[in-house]
């Protein structure tokens, strides 16, 4: 029995917040596997394909309106909580898509890279692909939420920030 349908939004690890547009088999993997095509929000031109049998890998379905106006209130409201994690840790917070805990992971990137300005740097490779996948899961998941762009969530994720 599946979980998801088509045209279910869903989070998909750091490709954010995808659409189901399709559940069948693959012409390349056979007729007797079945697999949901994703259309990543951040990209329609791409496609993702992840088979029914491990849809475990689909952290949820995408949070509502009311929910992502509670959230937006809790992004607002809160403030930065310890020091940037390891990798690991970032990489299951990422994989857990967790609205608060992810933009918390942007608060601290965002930090160290306005410390790092101070001296002339940026954020290193790794931690400037981290800030990127952590924004595009926040924002895409704000943009279906509120239907509206990425470019108005983005704005609404930075005036939240503050």
């Amino acid at each position: 029995m599946q979980k998801y349908k088509i045209g279910d939004h869903v989070m998909y690890g750091v490709s954010g917040a995808c659409e189901i547009v399709e559940i069948g088999t693959l012409e390349f993997a056979g007729p007797d596997k079945i697999y949901y095509s994703l259309k990543p929000v951040y990209d329609a031109r791409d496609t993702i394909y992840v088979p029914v049998s491990k849809e475990d890998e689909i952290a949820r379905k995408v949070i509502g309106k009311k929910k992502a106006q509670d959230i937006v209130r809790q992004i607002e409201d809160g403030k930065m909580q310890g020091d940037l994690p390891d990798r690991e840790t970032c990489d299951s917070i990422l994989q857990s898509a967790d609205s608060i805990e992810v933009t918390n992971l942007i608060r601290q990137l965002r930090y160290v890279r306005a410390q790092n300005k101070k001296n002339h740097k940026g954020l290193n490779i790794s931690d400037a692909k981290l800030l990127t996948y952590a924004e595009r899961i926040v924002i895409s998941e704000l943009a279906v939420a509120f239907s509206i762009t990425m470019d108005e969530a983005v704005k609404m994720l930075n005036t939240a920030l503050g």
